[in-house]
């Protein structure tokens, strides 16, 4: 047996279930990617603080801040120490013989970690034990390749299970490997063909070969694509965000603004309403631009429980927004643009006027740049 209860260098934390996370994955209606995306909302949240009570340096989540758009594919939890990217596996196996982790954690560039940790789950006792761990190198030197599910196995024996030297390592910040191929470029065409492709397939990461899969599946525009369709894009709803329930990618302010540049935080800042009961984003990412952009809500409520709303798009990171971006908003039955707005060659951001709706009124965000689309359903 691979995880002894009675090691004291194996870590035993507490998992903090109950119904919250739960519920914020009631809208996926796959039941074994519901169970694969609350498990790792558990895990995360200890293991999280987990690693911020026993390391100074910043830890953060990766490839964004909760990435239900990878969970729902693909498992493992992804998470920065300090400089080192982690990969945890979870399983409920308590007879686990073997680290098993996904292609897409190894074989992508930007995507691939330095260490893989092996975690044990048992939601009714509310624990989980990390047993084990590898690096990358030693997972792929020593580790078997199965082409059948597209893993990468190392066996229990194999691995380390004295935490207190993974500690250490990180400390020492030890250099690791990488992946060093170059990955395939899917043309948009190509691209938005496989999303289609893949709306309805019972197993979307095996149903395309990997040269294929691996690049759709490492764009965040495109990935974010592939879960919006299979979900037929279900709205956000303010009235969740007002309850402080935030959908895949969205955050608060306060939350959003710690992994973003203090220049970017005090632009928000200074031209969000003042009267705001909510304030709250999004990064989205479209693929004729590298940067990320950040889609802003401002929210007020009136007394007749009419809503105030203020639409804003910013640059994550530049002090600038691509030159002809355009933000509308658009009634989601018909389409109908309603209003709409383009950044000219030196603006920090754009906005939607501030409007009034009443409560439950279902609209769309449309971002466009060139041929590339992003847009995001809400019901106010």
């Amino acid at each position: 047996m691979s995880v002894l209860f009675d090691n004291p260098v194996q870590p035993i934390l507490t998992i903090p279930v109950g119904p919250v996370h739960w519920n914020r994955s009631e809208s996926i209606s796959d039941p074994a990617a519901r169970w694969r995306i609350y498990l790792h909302q558990l895990a995360s949240e200890a293991i999280m603080s987990w690693f911020q009570a026993e390391f100074t340096q910043a830890v953060l989540p990766w490839p964004h801040t909760e990435p239900l758009d990878c969970w729902h594919f693909v498992d493992g939890l992804t998470l920065t120490l300090g400089h080192s990217r982690i990969v945890i596996m979870l399983s409920e196996a308590l007879d686990a013989a073997e680290l098993t982790v996904p292609q897409e954690w190894v074989d992508l560039p930007g995507l691939s970690a330095d260490y893989y940790l092996a975690a044990y789950m048992d939601v009714d006792a509310q624990q989980l034990v990390l047993w084990g761990y590898t690096t990358y190198g030693q997972l792929k030197a020593e580790g078997t390749y199965d082409i059948s599910d597209r893993t990468y196995c190392l066996k229990d024996t194999d691995l380390t299970q004295d935490f207190s030297a993974f500690w250490v390592a990180q400390h020492l910040n030890q250099p690791t490997s990488s992946p060093s191929n170059e990955i395939f470029h899917l043309s948009t065409a190509q691209a938005e063909r496989l999303v289609s492709s893949l709306v309805k397939s019972p197993e979307p990461r095996l149903a395309l070969p990997f040269e294929q899969w691996g690049p759709l599946f490492s764009s965040d525009h495109w990935r974010q694509q592939l879960y919006c369709q299979r979900h037929n894009n279900l709205p956000v709803s303010i009235d969740d965000w007002l309850e402080q329930i935030f959908e895949q990618g969205w955050q608060s302010l306060q939350i959003l603004g710690s992994n973003l540049p203090q220049t970017v935080v005090s632009k928000l800042r200074s031209v969000t309403s003042e009267t705001a009961v909510l304030t709250c984003g999004k990064k989205i990412s479209l693929n004729t631009t590298e940067e990320s952009l950040l889609l802003m809500f401002s929210v007020d409520i009136e007394t007749n429980k009419h809503r105030n709303i203020r639409i804003q798009l910013y640059p994550s990171s530049n002090t600038i927004l691509p030159n002809d971006i355009m933000l509308a908003l658009e009634l989601s039955d018909t389409g109908e643009v309603l209003k709409s707005v383009k950044a000219g060659p030196h603006d920090a951001y754009i906005q939607i006027p501030p409007f009034s709706c009443s409560a439950g009124q279902r609209l769309r965000v449309h971002i466009q740049l060139a041929d590339s689309v992003c847009q995001e359903e809400f019901i106010s």
